[in-house]
């Protein structure tokens, strides 16, 4: 998806939504004054004029056009002028050089006298247009940007990066714009922003500059301090701890000057302009005796889908954009105390629109000696769950953003003080992260929250990380100790390509391997980190497209020493991900991976200094074997089985496991039929959890399981154990057949499981897979075969 790409909402739908806002700021702008003025203490100052405008539908006045002209013109000769609030962790002003005075003076000169009247607003209920102002407040970014929609013409977002002139105005160029630019082709603004609240209405002249006509001048309305309105809902498992609060004094380890006041998750993004306000939840939700308390992705998956009050399902069933966050505190994660939070990627089309924070995890660890351990673990809990949320806005870590972007460029930033920054790996770790950190987002983290479009922000919307760009995998000088290799579990063609049948899952596996002649330090997770980059690019096309996997991990890192010609595996979906299905239709894909910084603790960098490149690989998926294989790839070919297919399975979407049922009957000797038949026996054969709510009261209960129905689902994707780790790899088959025997197990069929793992572990060994791994199938062989299953 480029910028250029209209939203999933029509044009009609966001003109209603920006009218309806605009009504409701109106009504209920006597309350709104009286709640700012609450929240002082909170971060917005009263005085402030940053904030949201709508234009002014009063009638025309003349003779302020020349005016607010010569204040954009008074930006080509003033000299730079410094800017930020006190106590503001943003100190950098947005100064003009040379080259941009000398625009101005060009695009000015002869314009200074020119008379023009504020320009009348359009009364017809098809258009709207609002400003932002971020010049001033806490983190001001000295940014002005506005957004306009025509029900007829389309919209547009432009977006000025200004300073602050003696004289009190404000001046800039233009250096962004997303949309149809012809709805205002200027290239510089002015701004004069007038009246003081609450005793005057506050409100902003802005002149638009071009080169080609005289300016025009626009006058616009102060409604609100907030960039953003979203609303969040917590929920909490009875064996988790919810941290959605922390006293910024509670702990000795922090900046000089720091305020000492009870900042809530909601706090967090307010006091950043950012509007967050609780709905509904709260709900403690108890574990029933037949659950443990660790979560799967398929569980965490389906407890999203299945209880979040606020999921709003569109007229396909499928999710819809809107400004709401579900956050889930659990205990723990099946990878483990080694991951923190997970930030989700839910219904349909709807994307980044909730998060878990696990609360047995090393979150909750002080470190040895540490002054405050309460305290320590109560603010790490407290900044991962801000840090997850901040995910669902669309922000990336602060390392994994040096890339090109398709809107304004954005600067890898690992030594921010940010809640997008890992403490441990800040220079100095947590002590000297903390010692600065004053929990604020970086300024360009903040000017992608209240200034970049809509869509790019709204929960619900554009992928995960759609426009923060990405590094194209190239060559770069030199080769590192490190090699990564991309492969499949099956042979290539005489062309060198590896052929998927049509509706066939294309999953790979990736391989790191330590080609030096000395030990290299490498974290274990490295293959699953932000690190990792993959393209997909159709053959006959120029755009390649980013394959990001449907869920996001944060996990703590975990060294390990790569000894010589040792190496780390890791599967990898290529065929679905958050941008839909990569790879469907017939045709060739050629396939890029990239990994960033994998050694060394090295950093990231914009011109490709560390990188790790596999060499590319190429997909070549078949045309269809028969017209029952065409005509169910219009039901397979959706985001929701692309997840479910993806995942493993599902125990709660049912419309996806019907099309998988339908899938594994009609077909069943397709290459699609195995990973169906495999996730369907995941939902029925392996006993786990689901969130369920009745009556307005949720639970967690285990899920109804079928021993014979599974063991039959089974035998049709595992029965042929050398097709199936063709099809599904090595890595997925050992995965889920370990998995399925143990359900099995569990379910009193001991002689089916250990059947299953005798089968895998034999077929492992003559294909030659790592001995450790075939060890590892057998002695779970063993521990079933002795009766560890018994209850």
């Amino acid at each position: 998806m480029t910028t250029q790409e209209s939203s999933s909402r029509s044009e009609f739908d966001q003109l209603v939504t920006a009218v309806m806002g605009e009504f409701s700021r109106r009504l209920g702008s006597d309350q709104q004054f009286e709640h700012e003025t609450a929240r002082e203490a909170e971060g917005i100052a009263p005085t402030s004029r940053s904030g949201v405008y709508l234009r002014d539908n009063r009638p025309t006045a003349s003779g302020n056009g020349a005016q607010a002209a010569e204040t954009v013109l008074a930006a080509s000769g003033a000299g730079p002028v410094a800017t930020g609030a006190a106590g503001s962790p943003l100190t950098s002003a947005v100064p003009m050089g040379d080259g941009e005075q000398a625009t101005l003076q060009r695009i000015l000169a002869g314009q200074a006298q020119a008379e023009a009247e504020i320009a009348a607003a359009d009364r017809a209920a098809d258009s709207f247009e609002e400003l932002r102002v971020d010049v001033d407040g806490p983190a001001p970014t000295m940014t002005v940007s506005g957004t306009i929609w025509r029900l007829t013409s389309g919209r547009l977002t432009w977006i000025a990066k200004v300073r602050k002139l003696p004289n009190g105005s404000y001046a800039g160029l233009i250096v962004y714009r997303d949309g149809k630019v012809s709805l205002r082709p200027a290239t510089a603004i002015g701004l004069r922003l007038t009246g003081n609240a609450p005793l005057q209405q506050m409100s902003a002249l802005v002149t638009f500059v071009r080169p080609d006509a005289p300016p025009e001048v626009v006058r616009y309305s102060h409604v609100t301090p907030h960039f953003r309105e979203v609303g969040i809902e917590y929920d909490r498992v009875s064996d988790a701890e919810q941290t959605d609060e922390y006293q910024l004094h509670d702990h000795p380890v922090r900046p000089a000057g720091l305020p000492n006041i009870r900042l809530t998750v909601e706090d967090a993004f307010s006091r950043q302009g950012i509007h967050v306000t609780r709905t509904r939840g709260s709900n403690e939700i108890p574990l029933s005796d037949a659950v443990d308390g660790s979560w799967s992705d398929i569980e965490m998956h389906d407890a999203m889908q299945n209880h979040w009050s606020e999921w709003r399902p569109g007229p396909s069933g499928q999710g819809v954009a809107q400004w709401q966050v579900w956050t889930l505190f659990a205990g723990q994660h099946d990878e483990g105390p080694d991951l923190g939070g997970i930030m989700f990627d839910d219904i349909g089309t709807a994307q980044r629109q909730g998060c878990a924070v696990f609360s047995k995890s090393f979150i909750s660890e002080a470190p040895p000696n540490d002054p405050a351990p309460e305290a320590y673990v109560q603010r790490m809990r407290f900044w991962t769950a801000v840090h997850e949320i901040g995910h669902c806005f669309n922000l990336a870590h602060s390392w994994d953003k040096a890339e090109p972007t398709p809107w304004i460029p954005l600067r890898a930033e690992p030594e921010a003080l940010s809640f997008m920054n890992y403490p441990h790996r800040f220079t100095g770790g947590p002590q000297a992260f903390f010692e600065g950190f004053r929990y604020f987002f970086s300024e360009d983290e903040l000017r992608f929250l209240r200034h970049a479009p809509e869509r790019f922000v709204e929960q619900g919307n554009i992928p995960w990380f759609d426009h923060h760009g990405f590094e194209q995998a190239r060559h770069s000088g030199g080769a590192g100790p490190l090699e990564l290799a991309l492969r499949f579990s099956r042979d290539a063609d005489g062309e060198g390509a590896y052929r998927f049948d049509m509706l066939e899952p294309v999953i790979g596996e990736l391989k790191l391997t330590n080609t030096s002649g000395v030990p290299a330090m490498v974290d274990r997770a490295t293959l699953r980190s932000d690190g990792l980059s993959i393209l997909v690019q159709r053959e006959g096309t120029t755009e390649a497209r980013v394959v990001r996997p449907y869920l996001r991990y944060c996990l703590r890192p975990a060294p390990v020493l790569l000894q010589p010609n040792e190496s780390l595996y890791e599967q990898v979906v290529l065929s679905s991900g958050l941008g839909g299905w990569q790879i469907s239709e017939p045709g060739a894909y050629r396939v890029y991976a990239a990994l960033r910084a994998a050694h060394d603790g090295a950093s990231p960098s914009a011109d490709g200094a560390g990188q790790t490149l596999a060499a590319p690989v190429t997909v070549r998926v078949k045309r269809p074997a028969s017209r029952e294989q065409e005509r169910l790839a219009d039901d397979v070919f959706t985001d929701t089985v692309g997840r479910v297919l993806a995942l493993g399975g599902s125990r709660v979407l049912d419309g996806a496991n019907n099309v998988l049922r339908e899938v594994t009957e009609r077909i069943p000797d397709a290459a699609v039929a195995k990973h169906t038949a495999a996730c369907l026996t995941t939902a029925t054969a392996v006993p786990g959890k689901v969130l369920t709510t009745r009556h307005g009261s949720a639970s967690i209960e285990a899920k109804a399981t079928d021993a014979d129905e599974g063991w039959q689902l089974a035998q049709h994707a595992y029965g042929d154990l050398g097709s199936a780790a063709d099809t599904f790899g090595h890595i997925r088959l050992t995965r889920d057949v370990t998995r399925c025997a143990v359900g099995l197990d569990r379910l009193g069929r001991r002689d089916s499981a250990t059947q299953l793992l005798d089968g895998l572990a034999q077929t492992l060994e003559g294909r030659r897979v790592k001995p450790e791994v075939v060890r590892r199938v057998q002695r779970e062989r063993q521990q079933i075969a002795g009766g560890r299953g018994d209850r």
